[in-house]
Order: C-alpha cells, then structure tokens, then sequence
C-alpha cells in the first residue's frame, strides 16, 4: 500500500488539477522536493 500511494501522489498525473501530479500543489523547491522524496 505504501509504494502505490507514493505512486499515486509522486507521479500518477491528476486529471482533476491539470495533469498534474498532487505533490506539485505544495509548491516546494527543488531542494525540499528532493529532501521529502528521498
């Protein structure tokens, strides 16, 4: 469950905001962007 919510939330394009994926919508740079995603 773990790695399909990670999917889900990292890299499955959301059609509801865009296409986008919904971690984008906190808008952190790329510095804390990767400190969360490792």
């Amino acid at each position: 469950m773990k790695s399909w919510l990670h999917h889900y939330n990292w890299h499955r394009p959301h059609q509801g905001i865009g296409r986008a994926v919904p971690i984008s919508r906190l808008n952190l740079d790329e510095y804390n962007l990767l400190t969360v995603h490792n």
